[in-house]
């Protein structure tokens, strides 16, 4: 089943102007090319891991189009309950657009295709962890900004990890930077993006887990149910094929 995400056209061409106007003024140019600087030290023995969300999709169009064309791009399917299909094929889609040449490794853990997969979240993110160990890259490239939590501005552009280095190309980008950038150099995303937008506004625009248990208490699944009711009990049908 394939769902169509419908958008205002005159509304999303307001936004793109103003965020390609935001683009010259805001001095992201400069921002990039210190992300190009700072991500060049580390491109070496690395992944780059893109969950398909605006700002995964913004270090990838970087990394790929002024360091390299031979990366591993690593991308997580969270599996047809807590990512519809219709979404996660356009998540790759996009991937493939971006970085043509590149290596893409897609994993999925096995209990992504049970709607109990995040009730006990913590073996997901074990899982997680265990298959970034199990590619071997030193250095793993993530679309996490400063901006997006107290903790995340705590940790620096550089984690050393036990078995790797995780390194945030767009650490100091923000949310206009990152719009700004997309609608600069047409980056695709998810069009479920734009229903966010409109609804909630554009700092606040976001692709995760969807109906996801674990972000109850943030009230994101309530949201999930209003702008993707569709998905919220047709995910799999009761002979167990996914929709």
């Amino acid at each position: 089943m394939r769902v169509e995400v419908k958008v205002d056209r005159e509304w999303l061409e307001k936004w793109r102007n103003y965020f390609t106007e935001y683009y010259d003024i805001g001095g992201v140019e400069e921002k990039v090319r210190e992300a190009i600087s700072f991500t060049k030290l580390y491109i070496r023995d690395s992944i780059v891991a893109v969950s398909g969300g605006k700002d995964s999709m913004t270090m990838l169009h970087i990394v790929y189009n002024n360091i390299s064309h031979d990366i591993t791009v690593f991308h997580w399917d969270h599996g047809p309950w807590l990512m519809p299909r219709h979404i996660e094929n356009e998540i790759l889609e996009n991937i493939r657009k971006v970085a043509p040449k590149a290596r893409l490794v897609v994993k999925r853990y096995a209990y992504g295709a049970n709607p109990r997969s995040r009730i006990d979240y913590v073996k997901w993110y074990k899982a997680f962890f265990r298959t970034l160990e199990e590619i071997g890259a030193r250095h793993h490239l993530l679309g996490i900004r400063a901006e997006e939590s107290g903790n995340r501005r705590a940790r620096g552009s550089i984690v050393r990890k036990r078995k790797w280095i995780e390194v945030y190309p767009v650490y100091y980008f923000t949310w206009r930077d990152i719009w700004a950038y997309i609608f600069k150099h047409n980056v695709p995303v998810p069009r479920t993006y734009f229903k966010y937008a409109k609804m909630l506004g554009w700092s606040r625009a976001r692709l995760t887990t969807f109906h996801d248990q674990e972000f109850m208490k943030y009230g994101s699944p309530n949201i999930d149910s209003i702008i993707l009711w569709r998905n919220k009990s047709i995910m799999v049908d009761s002979s167990r094929k996914v929709l």
